[in-house]
């Protein structure tokens, strides 16, 4: 079965996520006010960078760029661990874990590529630190930010390896998936967004161009705050 998040029958993909956008549009409009009145500092105790690689992005060659995300240690200690550690490579009786050298084997537009089957490659695999799968931690972030990175899983309490990154605000996920990081820094969102722009084939979540994670690491840094859009589950505000 192909490792997506959500079970939607591809059939009617295309009908369901345009209907999601619409309502998803609607909504942020009609909270603009409230949610820019509030606001939540998430504390970061860690940094991953992503260096990833788009063959043939257009005509003039390759896209080579990285995203830096910062991680929300305290709040999701579990979740954070566990992408940290495979960052910088797990060793498993199977084999190492590590997001190096694999590709991002899902996006859809406007809403989010998704990546890390450190297992089979393909979207239907994917193992955690911990073992095949690990609970839902909890849903204190919201997808309320662009650049939001969450786990994605096969239904309540199946994260693995694999995680997907927002284009934009995502809230009709929020106590759905569990979000642990943002992307942070001018270059690295502009990055994103180019990312948004690949075509996908005809399924409507299959990119038309091989995104590649070439290379990753995480690391702890001195902690500090970054202000994000509140989710509907913070007590904070």
């Amino acid at each position: 079965m192909q490792f997506n998040i959500s079970n939607m029958n591809s059939i009617f993909f295309s009908a369901i996520l345009a209907v999601l956008l619409a309502l998803a549009t609607a909504a942020e409009k009609k909270e603009t006010v409230q949610w820019q009145s509030l606001k939540v500092n998430e504390t970061v105790t860690a940094e991953a960078t992503l260096d990833i690689l788009v063959k043939n992005y257009d005509a003039s060659g390759d896209l080579h760029g990285t995203l830096r995300i910062a991680l929300f240690g305290e709040t999701v200690p579990m979740t954070v661990l566990n992408f940290f550690s495979i960052c910088n490579g797990v060793k498993r009786p199977s084999g190492e874990l590590k997001y190096a050298n694999t590709y991002c084997h899902r996006l859809v537009r406007d809403m989010n590529f998704q990546c890390g089957d450190v297992t089979t490659g393909d979207g239907s695999g994917g193992i955690s630190m911990f073992g095949d799968t690990f609970n839902d931690e909890n849903f204190i972030i919201g997808l309320s930010e662009k650049g939001t990175v969450a786990m994605a899983n096969r239904g309540p309490n199946s994260n693995g390896s694999q995680f997907f990154i927002t284009f934009r605000s995502w809230q009709y996920l929020d106590n759905l998936h569990v979000a642990f990081g943002q992307v942070v820094g001018k270059e690295s969102l502009e990055f994103l967004e180019k990312i948004g722009e690949i075509e996908v084939e005809r399924d409507g979540m299959t990119p038309t161009r091989k995104i590649k994670i070439v290379d990753c690491e995480a690391k702890d840094v001195k902690k500090y705050k970054i202000q994000r859009r509140a989710s509907v589950n913070d007590d904070k505000f």
